[in-house]
């Protein structure tokens, strides 16, 4: 019965992040992300996080509907959310042979959880959700 749960609330998060991004506009998403968790972050966390990307892993293939990398990452950001777990959705970019390519992660402290070994070559452009920084944050080359 504990797994059957486990993987409807996954795949009702991977769903409600699939209207997030393709469905609603993208400032709800970002006012979403802008929330905090209701904790500070504790080692345990890394775990949690851990398990919850393996079942966001597992089920994505499977939905309806096409699973971005940002839809992964939002998917993984609500379930820590609904346990109050700190978490980041970084996004990054990259230009390889001029084509603009973009990837989402998810961090849990400084640690990719998800889309982590898809990032490698990425530049970090933004962080939304809360982890080091309390507010949503964008680098820049100043």
């Amino acid at each position: 019965m504990r797994r059957f749960l486990q993987t409807c609330e996954t795949l009702l998060a991977l769903t409600a992040a699939w209207v997030l991004v393709f469905v609603l506009p993208f400032r709800l998403l970002v006012r979403l992300l802008a929330r905090g968790a209701s904790r500070a972050g504790m080692p345990s966390d890394l775990v949690v996080g851990r398990g919850l990307a393996r079942r966001v892993m597992r089920l994505a293939p499977r939905m309806p509907f096409r699973t971005t990398c940002l839809v992964r990452a939002v998917a993984g950001w609500v379930m820590l959310r609904w346990r109050g777990v700190p978490a980041v959705v970084r996004f990054g970019v990259r230009c390889p042979a001029g084509v603009l390519e973009a990837h989402a992660w998810l961090l849990v402290g400084d640690v990719a959880v998800l889309g982590g070994e898809e990032a490698e070559g990425y530049t970090p452009i933004g962080d939304f959700g809360v982890g080091r920084h309390s507010t949503p944050q964008v680098w820049s080359d100043r």
